[in-house]
């Protein structure tokens, strides 16, 4: 009997490569050895320090402080102060549980940054003036 071909190499075992060597795994950086590695900036990049009174100041172009503030302006920072004892919520369970009482707004989204503290991202400038006029938000409101 002649050999046969078949069109659809998912299916064809005879050129499959050779899987018998195995790959060696990359070693694992440790988080020391990831923030050593070094980089060289020259000193010329960075801004020169001036002395106001005792105390040193790096002067900071009015452009780029704008485009910084511009920036920002959609964004809050806030504080969630959980019950002794409770388990915080995940970043996704807090959304959720914010979407029912932030209904109204446009998109928004919400970042951990650690120790209970997160950043919240509006669209629009209405929106966080919306959210900032309420002096605190409950999350489990008390009947």
């Amino acid at each position: 009997m002649g050999s046969f071909s078949i069109p659809w190499a998912c299916l064809d075992t005879s050129s499959k490569p050779d899987n018998s060597e195995k790959t060696q795994p990359k070693p694992h950086k440790s988080f020391a050895q990831a923030v050593s590695n070094v980089c060289d900036i020259p000193l010329s990049q960075l801004p020169q320090a001036c002395v106001k009174g005792v105390d040193l100041a790096i002067p900071i172009p009015e452009v780029e402080y704008l485009a910084g503030i511009d920036a920002c302006k959609h964004n809050l920072h806030g504080r969630i102060i959980w019950p002794k004892g409770a388990t915080p919520l995940t970043v996704v369970a807090l959304k959720n549980k914010l979407a029912p009482i932030w209904k109204d707004l446009a998109k928004w989204g919400v970042s951990s940054l650690g120790k209970g503290f997160y950043e919240f991202c509006f669209s629009s400038l209405e929106d966080v003036r919306r959210v900032r006029s309420v002096a605190s938000w409950a999350l489990n409101p008390v009947v």
